[in-house]
């Protein structure tokens, strides 16, 4: 089984929440400043301002990553200016988690997907976490 989590993701060593706000005309679903605690044991080591992306069904994952990235292409479309502007100064990036089970499969994106993603100058991270189909493994 896979699922996916999809996020605008924009880092630095400082950043303006307010000013990266009103530069997309959004507001993000979460904002980290460098240093501060990320855990008991560690600290964030540069800042965050991100942009979860749930599908519209309410699911807290989306089960496929073609489908969450059109619609994060779909929202960021009218701010490509911007975002373009701000990955000059930042890192600005379509984040994924990618959440399998079991063995094998992964994320398929189309070739248009891909297309509008770079159109809109957004690099594509993919993380993947793995767990056991067996809950007691």
């Amino acid at each position: 089984m896979h699922r996916y989590a999809v996020s605008l993701s924009i880092t630095a060593d400082e950043l303006d929440e307010d000013e990266l706000s009103r530069a997309l005309d959004m507001k993000p679903s979460a904002f980290h400043k460098r240093g501060e605690q990320r855990s008991p044991k560690s600290r964030w080591p540069c800042s965050v301002w991100r942009l979860h992306l749930d599908p519209p069904d309410g699911a807290p994952h989306w089960p496929s990553l073609d489908e969450g990235l059109k619609r994060m292409v779909e929202l960021l479309k009218p701010e490509k200016a911007a975002l373009q502007k701000l990955s000059k100064k930042y890192e600005v990036v379509a984040f994924c988690g990618h959440f399998g089970s079991g063995f094998g499969g992964g994320p398929t994106i189309g070739p248009d997907t891909l297309a509008a993603l770079a159109d809109l100058g957004l690099s594509l991270s993919i993380d993947t976490y793995w767990s056991s189909l067996d809950p007691d493994a």
